[in-house]
């Protein structure tokens, strides 16, 4: 059986408004696993995916990452899991793309050489070395989002959360972000995806969570949720409908 990354249990966070984000959300989340985060808006995604690097922190219950506790165990945690935001702006600072990817190291005081030698590395990865000294601003919105990736793989990371990364994205920069994020989970990261964009992603998954109401209402393989993801409010792929069960949208 695969190893355990992440145990939630009983986990609960009610807003200072009184709105109420999650109710007793318990569930496992195992390594190399491509996970994908379903519901309407309001059901309670993006604010579990702040809870798993310690962004938001429950009123009850507990998050363990490779078995410490998230609220007492910040550093590490960040380290382990990393998060790439809906809106990639707002996760860059660098006046250059090098620089931005760099950020995270410097801020951990790593030597010279050796945040250079790792920003290297992942941007040749991505295939983002052509643009290192050009201003983040003047990317395309598939290159933005592969920055963000950039800055969270330089931190080495076994886990990465998306939250609506094909948002807004035309069909080459949709193309760029999947293809990456496939490659990622390809090379052992965990992928985690709150997305509302089934069609495009739910055949490289391996496994459905639907939420509705700040609950975990389904959890198991995408092959045999599919069909009620309509219930729950959620598109369901065209293929699915026309009775072609998960096709790959990657060709």
């Amino acid at each position: 059986m695969p190893e355990k990354i992440i145990d939630i249990d009983t986990l609960c966070h009610t807003f200072s408004d009184g709105y109420v984000g999650l109710k007793e959300i318990c569930l496992s989340i195992y390594k190399g696993e491509f996970i994908i985060l379903a519901g309407k808006n309001g059901s309670g995604k993006s604010t579990f995916l702040r809870h798993l690097n310690g962004l938001l922190m429950p009123d009850s219950g507990r998050i363990l990452v490779n078995g410490r506790e998230v609220s007492k165990h910040l550093v590490q945690t960040r380290k382990t899991v990393g998060m790439v935001f809906q809106d990639a702006d707002t996760q860059i600072i660098g006046d250059t793309v090098f620089d931005e990817v760099a950020f995270g190291l410097e801020n951990l005081k790593f030597n010279r050489a050796k945040i250079n030698e790792t920003v290297t590395r992942v941007l040749e990865d991505l295939n983002l070395f052509h643009l290192k000294d050009k201003n983040p601003s003047n990317l395309s919105g598939g290159e933005k989002r592969k920055l963000a990736i950039a800055g969270i793989l330089v931190m080495d990371p076994e886990v990465i959360v998306f939250d609506e990364p094909f948002s807004n994205l035309d069909y080459p920069g949709t193309i760029q972000v999947l293809s990456t994020i496939v490659d990622l989970n390809k090379s052992g990261h965990t992928i985690i995806i709150a997305t509302h964009d089934m069609e495009t992603v739910i055949c490289e998954a391996t496994r459905l969570i639907i939420m509705e109401n700040a609950r975990i209402k389904q959890d198991g393989k995408p092959c045999d949720l599919i069909r009620c993801l309509e219930s729950y409010g959620i598109k369901e792929p065209c293929s699915s409908k026309f009775g072609l069960g998960i096709q790959p949208w990657l060709t």
